[in-house]
């Protein structure tokens, strides 16, 4: 029992740091979550007497005059992050899990690179250090040095941040388990672009259900926090263009097309 209420409380805090970090400052007091507030366990309420809280309606709030605005808390850092995933056990998929994925890459960066999850092997013998395999990443490198885009200038990282069995496909509430450490993310690293590669990355990024082919070749919005939008591109995956290397020439285009946004490259 006590386990179950660390791991409640490690996912609501990284709720709650994901709502700050997008600018949410506070929520309406209605009824439903003044009882949540007032709600004590039995053996609580023999220890100690809390005064009831009194219920209001849910309304704008006023703010105080001739009070200076309260500083913001610093925002969560790719380390805290990291440290949270490292012991996330948000769903079964922690079961399953060879070791943590958290991303690589420094703090500041021009570019955020996202996949889907990395599959270590067939009884997990993929050497740590990989993001999304052996051979995928010698091929992303090799994209990168295509576009002059220096690798120190690039974060790239999963969806899924749990590396795991390549006979686990991991599923929909997997997905939504980890998809707060990529949006907080996604919020500390500011990138000034995000490339999306494979379908799962696409799909949650920009949280439309087209399929890749009709979501490539263009850039969409993610907006990071109110006012602040972030250019994404989705391209095929390093898998897919592995078994399927007709797509390349493709993928090659969308390149083409990020090297122009981050200047890479002149402008057409």
């Amino acid at each position: 029992m006590q386990q179950d209420q660390k791991t409640f409380l490690k996912g609501l805090k990284s709720l709650l740091n994901y709502h700050e970090a997008i600018g949410v400052a506070g929520y309406p007091l209605n009824r439903d979550i003044g009882a949540f507030l007032q709600f004590m366990p039995h053996s609580a309420k023999e220890a100690a007497v809390v005064p009831a809280l009194e219920l209001r309606p849910a309304g704008p709030v006023q703010k105080p005059h001739n009070k200076a605005p309260s500083a913001r808390p610093p925002a969560v850092t790719l380390a805290e992050i990291g440290e949270e995933v490292v012991v996330c056990r948000a769903c079964d998929l922690h079961k399953q899990r060879i070791y943590p994925v958290v991303g690589r890459g420094p703090e500041k960066v021009r570019l955020m690179i996202v996949g889907d999850w990395l599959s270590a092997g067939e009884e997990g013998g993929l050497p740590p250090g990989q993001l999304f395999g052996v051979e995928q990443d010698r091929m992303l490198a090799r994209m990168l040095s295509a576009i002059n885009l220096p690798v120190e200038e690039v974060f790239i990282g999963n969806v899924i941040k749990c590396a795991v069995p390549a006979i686990v496909q991991p599923q929909a509430v997997h997905v939504q388990s980890c998809v707060s450490y990529l949006r907080r993310q996604i919020v500390a690293l500011a990138p000034e672009a995000i490339l999306a590669m494979g379908m799962v990355a696409a799909r949650v990024i920009l949280e439309k259900s087209q399929p890749l082919s009709r979501l490539r070749g263009r850039f969409h919005d993610f907006e990071a926090a109110p006012g602040v939008r972030i250019p994404v591109l989705a391209t095929y995956h390093p898998t897919y263009l592995l078994q399927n290397p007709e797509m390349k020439a493709a993928t090659w285009a969308d390149l083409q097309l990020l090297a122009r946004q981050l200047g890479l490259i002149p402008q057409k």
